[in-house]
Protein backbone atom coordinates (compact mmCIF):
# COMPACT_ATOMS: atom_id res chain seq x y z
CA UNK A 1 0.00 0.00 0.00
CA UNK A 2 1.70 3.28 -1.45
CA UNK A 3 1.14 6.83 1.17
CA UNK A 4 2.08 9.88 0.46
CA UNK A 5 4.58 11.13 2.71
CA UNK A 6 2.94 14.65 2.77
CA UNK A 7 -0.59 13.29 3.39
CA UNK A 8 1.65 11.40 6.78
CA UNK A 9 3.33 14.69 7.90
CA UNK A 10 0.19 16.87 7.95
CA UNK A 11 -1.77 14.15 9.60
CA UNK A 12 1.17 14.18 12.06
CA UNK A 13 0.95 17.57 12.59
CA UNK A 14 -2.42 18.05 13.16
CA UNK A 15 -2.55 15.00 15.61
CA UNK A 16 0.25 17.44 17.86
CA UNK A 17 -1.41 20.24 17.13
CA UNK A 18 -4.59 19.36 18.93
CA UNK A 19 -2.96 17.06 21.63
CA UNK A 20 -2.32 18.01 25.38
CA UNK A 21 -0.29 16.15 27.50
CA UNK A 22 -0.28 16.86 31.35
CA UNK A 23 1.77 14.60 33.59
CA UNK A 24 -0.76 13.18 36.00
CA UNK A 25 0.07 9.17 36.64
CA UNK A 26 -2.75 7.41 35.23
CA UNK A 27 -3.98 9.63 32.83
CA UNK A 28 -4.40 9.08 29.31
CA UNK A 29 -3.31 11.39 26.61
CA UNK A 30 -6.48 12.06 24.47
CA UNK A 31 -7.28 14.57 21.96
CA UNK A 32 -8.98 17.56 22.69
CA UNK A 33 -11.12 19.81 20.63
CA UNK A 34 -10.84 23.36 21.50
CA UNK A 35 -13.27 25.68 20.21
CA UNK A 36 -13.50 28.20 18.43
CA UNK A 37 -15.65 30.75 20.64
CA UNK A 38 -14.16 31.95 24.06
CA UNK A 39 -16.62 31.39 27.07
CA UNK A 40 -16.67 34.44 28.63
CA UNK A 41 -16.76 33.83 32.67
CA UNK A 42 -17.89 37.27 33.24
CA UNK A 43 -20.30 40.05 33.08
CA UNK A 44 -21.24 41.40 29.58
CA UNK A 45 -24.55 43.55 29.71
CA UNK A 46 -24.68 47.36 30.21
CA UNK A 47 -28.06 47.96 30.84
CA UNK A 48 -27.75 51.84 31.26
CA UNK A 49 -25.43 52.40 28.40
CA UNK A 50 -27.29 50.34 26.23
CA UNK A 51 -30.44 52.66 26.76
CA UNK A 52 -29.00 55.81 27.00
CA UNK A 53 -29.44 58.26 23.26
CA UNK A 54 -26.64 58.72 21.66
CA UNK A 55 -24.96 62.18 19.57
CA UNK A 56 -22.34 63.09 17.82
CA UNK A 57 -20.47 65.73 19.52
CA UNK A 58 -17.42 68.03 18.08
CA UNK A 59 -14.56 70.17 19.55
CA UNK A 60 -12.62 69.77 22.97
CA UNK A 61 -15.72 69.92 25.19
CA UNK A 62 -19.79 70.03 24.84
CA UNK A 63 -21.38 72.95 25.93
CA UNK A 64 -25.12 73.72 26.63
CA UNK A 65 -27.35 75.91 27.57
CA UNK A 66 -29.86 74.97 30.24
CA UNK A 67 -33.27 76.82 30.81
CA UNK A 68 -33.82 78.00 34.33
CA UNK A 69 -37.35 77.86 35.16
CA UNK A 70 -39.12 81.01 37.15
CA UNK A 71 -40.24 79.76 40.29
CA UNK A 72 -43.60 81.55 41.04
CA UNK A 73 -46.43 81.19 43.78
CA UNK A 74 -48.54 79.65 41.10
CA UNK A 75 -45.65 76.84 40.25
CA UNK A 76 -43.05 76.72 37.78
CA UNK A 77 -43.27 78.83 34.41
CA UNK A 78 -40.67 79.33 31.83
CA UNK A 79 -40.25 83.41 32.34
CA UNK A 80 -43.35 85.22 32.82
CA UNK A 81 -46.14 84.06 35.94
CA UNK A 82 -49.87 83.84 35.97
CA UNK A 83 -50.53 86.95 37.71
CA UNK A 84 -48.22 89.29 35.23
CA UNK A 85 -49.00 87.69 32.09
CA UNK A 86 -52.58 89.26 32.10
CA UNK A 87 -52.85 93.20 30.59
CA UNK A 88 -55.40 95.65 29.53
CA UNK A 89 -56.47 96.44 25.95
CA UNK A 90 -53.46 98.62 24.87
CA UNK A 91 -51.01 97.76 27.14
CA UNK A 92 -48.02 94.96 27.93
CA UNK A 93 -47.56 91.88 29.80
CA UNK A 94 -45.37 92.57 32.77
CA UNK A 95 -42.90 90.16 31.46
CA UNK A 96 -40.26 88.04 33.29
CA UNK A 97 -37.06 86.96 30.37
CA UNK A 98 -36.44 83.44 30.80
CA UNK A 99 -32.89 82.66 31.86
CA UNK A 100 -30.05 79.85 30.61
CA UNK A 101 -27.34 78.47 32.34
CA UNK A 102 -24.55 77.70 30.18
CA UNK A 103 -22.83 74.19 30.60
CA UNK A 104 -19.90 72.57 29.37
CA UNK A 105 -18.16 69.16 29.95
CA UNK A 106 -14.89 68.18 28.17
CA UNK A 107 -14.90 64.64 26.25
CA UNK A 108 -12.38 62.01 27.97
CA UNK A 109 -11.01 59.66 26.49
CA UNK A 110 -11.41 55.55 28.15
CA UNK A 111 -10.47 52.46 26.44
CA UNK A 112 -8.25 49.36 26.70
CA UNK A 113 -5.25 47.71 24.90
CA UNK A 114 -4.50 44.64 22.70
CA UNK A 115 -1.12 43.26 22.31
CA UNK A 116 -0.65 39.96 20.74
CA UNK A 117 2.71 38.52 19.90
CA UNK A 118 3.24 37.29 16.32
CA UNK A 119 4.13 33.98 17.95
CA UNK A 120 0.23 33.84 20.07
CA UNK A 121 -1.19 35.05 16.12
CA UNK A 122 0.28 32.54 14.29
CA UNK A 123 0.22 29.67 16.74
CA UNK A 124 -3.44 30.03 17.23
CA UNK A 125 -4.03 30.95 13.72
CA UNK A 126 -5.76 27.36 12.81
CA UNK A 127 -8.35 27.72 16.09
CA UNK A 128 -9.10 31.32 16.14
CA UNK A 129 -7.88 34.23 14.90
CA UNK A 130 -6.48 35.26 18.48
CA UNK A 131 -6.24 38.93 17.31
CA UNK A 132 -10.07 39.63 16.47
CA UNK A 133 -10.81 37.64 19.55
CA UNK A 134 -9.46 40.50 21.80
CA UNK A 135 -10.84 42.83 20.07
CA UNK A 136 -14.05 41.29 21.11
CA UNK A 137 -13.24 41.05 24.20
CA UNK A 138 -11.47 44.36 25.07
CA UNK A 139 -14.98 46.32 23.26
CA UNK A 140 -16.71 44.58 25.76
CA UNK A 141 -14.55 45.35 28.58
CA UNK A 142 -14.40 49.15 27.23
CA UNK A 143 -18.27 49.50 26.84
CA UNK A 144 -18.54 47.46 31.18
CA UNK A 145 -15.87 50.91 31.79
CA UNK A 146 -18.11 53.25 30.40
CA UNK A 147 -21.11 51.40 32.23
CA UNK A 148 -19.08 51.60 35.78
CA UNK A 149 -18.51 55.32 34.28
CA UNK A 150 -22.21 56.42 33.51
CA UNK A 151 -22.90 55.40 37.34
CA UNK A 152 -19.85 55.82 39.62
CA UNK A 153 -17.58 58.38 37.45
CA UNK A 154 -16.02 61.34 39.59
CA UNK A 155 -13.95 64.09 38.32
CA UNK A 156 -12.88 64.55 41.56
CA UNK A 157 -11.39 61.55 42.74
CA UNK A 158 -10.22 60.85 39.07
CA UNK A 159 -9.61 64.02 36.88
CA UNK A 160 -9.33 61.89 33.80
CA UNK A 161 -13.20 60.59 34.03
CA UNK A 162 -16.48 62.35 33.49
CA UNK A 163 -19.25 62.71 36.47
CA UNK A 164 -21.53 60.02 36.10
CA UNK A 165 -25.16 59.88 37.93
CA UNK A 166 -24.51 59.67 41.00
CA UNK A 167 -22.25 63.14 41.13
CA UNK A 168 -24.12 65.01 38.80
CA UNK A 169 -28.07 64.40 40.30
CA UNK A 170 -27.84 67.17 43.44
CA UNK A 171 -31.43 69.08 43.53
CA UNK A 172 -33.49 65.61 43.90
CA UNK A 173 -32.05 64.21 46.65
CA UNK A 174 -33.41 61.92 49.55
CA UNK A 175 -31.75 59.99 52.32
CA UNK A 176 -32.65 56.73 53.89
CA UNK A 177 -30.72 57.45 56.61
CA UNK A 178 -29.35 53.92 56.83
CA UNK A 179 -32.31 52.32 56.76
CA UNK A 180 -34.52 50.40 54.11
CA UNK A 181 -36.29 52.56 51.34
CA UNK A 182 -40.12 52.33 51.15
CA UNK A 183 -42.44 52.17 47.76
CA UNK A 184 -43.48 55.82 49.17
CA UNK A 185 -39.86 57.35 48.98
CA UNK A 186 -39.65 56.51 44.78
CA UNK A 187 -43.18 57.57 44.30
CA UNK A 188 -42.33 61.08 46.09
CA UNK A 189 -39.39 60.99 43.99
CA UNK A 190 -41.49 60.27 40.80
CA UNK A 191 -43.61 63.32 42.25
CA UNK A 192 -40.80 65.65 42.42
CA UNK A 193 -39.38 65.12 39.12
CA UNK A 194 -42.77 65.06 37.40
CA UNK A 195 -43.61 68.74 39.26
CA UNK A 196 -40.35 70.17 38.28
CA UNK A 197 -41.33 69.14 34.35
CA UNK A 198 -39.84 65.46 34.05
CA UNK A 199 -41.25 62.13 33.00
CA UNK A 200 -39.35 59.42 35.20
CA UNK A 201 -38.52 56.87 32.86
CA UNK A 202 -36.55 53.95 35.30
CA UNK A 203 -34.99 53.34 38.04
CA UNK A 204 -31.74 51.67 38.69
CA UNK A 205 -30.67 50.05 41.65
CA UNK A 206 -28.33 47.00 43.09
CA UNK A 207 -29.11 44.00 42.73
CA UNK A 208 -30.12 43.70 46.70
CA UNK A 209 -32.33 46.51 46.46
CA UNK A 210 -33.87 44.80 43.43
CA UNK A 211 -34.43 41.62 45.22
CA UNK A 212 -36.02 44.18 48.00
CA UNK A 213 -38.38 45.71 45.55
CA UNK A 214 -39.44 42.61 44.58
CA UNK A 215 -40.47 41.88 48.41
CA UNK A 216 -41.90 45.35 48.58
CA UNK A 217 -44.41 44.09 45.66
CA UNK A 218 -44.83 40.60 46.79
CA UNK A 219 -46.00 41.51 50.56
CA UNK A 220 -48.75 43.42 49.01
CA UNK A 221 -49.55 41.78 45.35
CA UNK A 222 -49.08 37.79 45.33
CA UNK A 223 -50.40 36.27 42.72
CA UNK A 224 -49.93 32.64 41.46
CA UNK A 225 -49.94 31.66 37.47
CA UNK A 226 -51.09 28.19 36.44
CA UNK A 227 -49.12 26.39 33.55
CA UNK A 228 -50.75 24.13 31.84
CA UNK A 229 -54.00 22.30 32.72
CA UNK A 230 -54.86 19.66 35.40
CA UNK A 231 -54.70 18.92 38.81
CA UNK A 232 -51.18 18.53 38.31
CA UNK A 233 -49.97 21.21 36.70
CA UNK A 234 -46.97 23.42 37.62
CA UNK A 235 -48.06 26.45 39.90
CA UNK A 236 -45.16 28.76 40.06
CA UNK A 237 -44.87 31.36 42.53
CA UNK A 238 -43.18 34.42 43.13
CA UNK A 239 -42.03 38.26 41.80
CA UNK A 240 -39.86 39.51 39.23
CA UNK A 241 -40.25 43.39 38.66
CA UNK A 242 -39.44 44.98 35.16
CA UNK A 243 -41.44 47.58 35.58
CA UNK A 244 -43.33 50.13 38.27
CA UNK A 245 -46.48 51.99 37.68
CA UNK A 246 -46.77 54.84 39.48
CA UNK A 247 -49.44 57.67 39.54
CA UNK A 248 -46.38 59.37 37.49
CA UNK A 249 -45.84 56.80 34.72
CA UNK A 250 -44.37 53.75 34.43
CA UNK A 251 -40.50 53.41 35.45
CA UNK A 252 -38.45 50.39 33.73
CA UNK A 253 -36.54 48.57 36.90
CA UNK A 254 -32.90 47.79 35.96
CA UNK A 255 -29.99 46.07 38.09
CA UNK A 256 -26.80 47.32 38.29
CA UNK A 257 -23.70 45.28 39.91
CA UNK A 258 -22.30 48.44 39.53
CA UNK A 259 -24.05 49.93 42.45
CA UNK A 260 -23.13 48.72 46.05
CA UNK A 261 -24.08 45.91 46.67
CA UNK A 262 -23.14 44.22 50.09
CA UNK A 263 -24.28 42.98 53.57
CA UNK A 264 -22.40 45.83 55.24
CA UNK A 265 -22.75 49.08 52.83
CA UNK A 266 -25.34 51.77 52.48
CA UNK A 267 -26.48 51.74 48.43
CA UNK A 268 -28.09 54.82 46.33
CA UNK A 269 -31.33 54.18 43.77
CA UNK A 270 -31.30 56.37 40.86
CA UNK A 271 -34.16 57.48 39.11
CA UNK A 272 -33.41 58.75 35.54
CA UNK A 273 -35.37 60.71 32.71
CA UNK A 274 -33.73 60.18 29.73
CA UNK A 275 -36.32 60.16 27.05
CA UNK A 276 -37.95 63.55 27.50
CA UNK A 277 -36.59 65.82 24.30
CA UNK A 278 -35.65 69.40 25.16
CA UNK A 279 -34.31 71.95 22.54
CA UNK A 280 -30.32 70.78 23.26
CA UNK A 281 -31.54 67.01 23.16
CA UNK A 282 -32.73 64.05 25.77
CA UNK A 283 -32.53 65.45 29.52
CA UNK A 284 -30.02 62.88 29.48
CA UNK A 285 -27.61 61.40 27.04
CA UNK A 286 -24.47 60.38 25.86
CA UNK A 287 -22.06 62.35 23.65
CA UNK A 288 -19.25 60.95 21.42
CA UNK A 289 -16.37 62.64 20.08
CA UNK A 290 -15.92 59.50 18.66
CA UNK A 291 -17.52 56.17 19.60
CA UNK A 292 -15.71 52.83 20.82
CA UNK A 293 -13.46 52.14 17.85
CA UNK A 294 -10.33 49.90 17.10
CA UNK A 295 -6.79 51.64 16.07
CA UNK A 296 -4.00 49.51 14.74
CA UNK A 297 -0.68 51.06 16.65
CA UNK A 298 2.62 50.98 15.20
CA UNK A 299 4.47 47.40 16.24
CA UNK A 300 6.11 46.90 19.49
CA UNK A 301 9.18 44.52 18.39
CA UNK A 302 6.97 41.43 17.21
CA UNK A 303 3.53 42.30 18.91
CA UNK A 304 0.60 43.09 17.05
CA UNK A 305 -0.54 46.97 19.51
CA UNK A 306 -4.12 48.10 19.02
CA UNK A 307 -6.27 50.62 21.08
CA UNK A 308 -9.96 50.07 21.74
CA UNK A 309 -11.61 53.65 23.19
CA UNK A 310 -13.66 56.22 22.90
CA UNK A 311 -14.28 59.42 23.68
CA UNK A 312 -17.21 60.65 24.93
CA UNK A 313 -19.05 62.47 27.59
CA UNK A 314 -22.45 61.77 29.98
CA UNK A 315 -24.48 65.16 28.96
CA UNK A 316 -27.30 65.67 31.94
CA UNK A 317 -28.83 68.54 30.16
CA UNK A 318 -31.46 68.92 32.67
CA UNK A 319 -30.70 68.00 36.28
CA UNK A 320 -33.83 68.13 38.12
CA UNK A 321 -35.34 65.77 35.52
CA UNK A 322 -33.55 63.06 37.39
CA UNK A 323 -33.32 62.26 41.35
CA UNK A 324 -31.58 59.69 43.94
CA UNK A 325 -32.27 57.81 47.31
CA UNK A 326 -29.05 57.82 49.06
CA UNK A 327 -27.76 55.64 52.07
CA UNK A 328 -30.26 52.86 51.37
CA UNK A 329 -29.65 50.40 54.43
CA UNK A 330 -29.45 46.79 54.13
CA UNK A 331 -31.90 45.61 57.22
Amino acid sequence: MFFNPQTIDKAIADIQKAIGSVDVDGLLLVREDLQAELAIMAPTDTPVRNRLNRIQGNGKAHAWYQLVPTSATEGLFLGTNPANAFFERGGLPNATQASYKYLSAPYVSLGDMIVVSFFDQMAGATYADVKKLQTKIKMINTALIEEWAIINGDSATNPLCFDGLIKQITTNTVTAAGTLFTLAQINTLAQTIAAVGGKPQAIILSYRENQRFSDLILSSYYRLFQSGAGALADVPAGVAITKWVSPFGTLDIIGSRFLKSGTAVDSSILMIDDKTVLDDGNALQMVDLMPISSIDLALLQTAYRTIICEFTVLQMTCEKFQGKITNVGYA
